[in-house]
């Protein structure tokens, strides 16, 4: 019997996996984050679908290490249940933090590698910050306008 596939990657998911990443404590292997995305997703996907995704890698590889890094709590939990609340939002937040200035940084480096090939092959400001076409009527989006100048 063959499984079902599941759906595609959804932004919606997308960012549950993410958010499921920042919020993570204890021991992460992919096997771990994709029961954990199936219990909230209703669907199983793969190691490779989730590595195909550089948001999905790079914040499983900087959670990892951030998870490796920590040591063991030896102080006790505080006894007031928002206090609690308070610190655990505490950490997932800083964690989105660290995952998001390490995307930033991804990205920052890949304009630079942008704007040098942009000056070599001649490009100028002027054509960069030059506005989009706008869409013709009929068509909803970039998309729909490229279909059906190729159909």
């Amino acid at each position: 019997m063959k499984k079902s596939r599941a759906p595609d990657l959804t932004q919606e998911v997308l960012q549950q996996v993410l958010d499921t990443l920042d919020g993570w404590k204890g021991k992460l292997t992919w096997e771990l984050l994709l029961d954990a995305v199936e219990e909230l997703s209703g669907h199983r996907y793969s190691r490779f679908t989730f590595a195909d995704y550089p948001e999905i890698a790079n914040a499983f590889s900087l959670r990892n290490d951030s998870l490796r890094g920590t040591l063991p709590r030896n102080r006790g939990e505080p006894r007031d249940e928002r206090v609690r609340a308070a610190l655990q939002r505490t950490e997932r937040l800083e964690a989105k933090v660290a995952r998001l200035e390490a995307e930033n940084a991804l990205l920052t480096e890949q304009f630079v590698i942008w704007a040098i090939n942009a000056e070599r092959k001649g490009v100028t400001m002027d054509m960069l910050n030059a506005p989009l076409p706008k869409p013709t009527e009929g068509t909803k989006g970039a998309k729909n306008g490229k279909r059906a100048a190729a159909s």
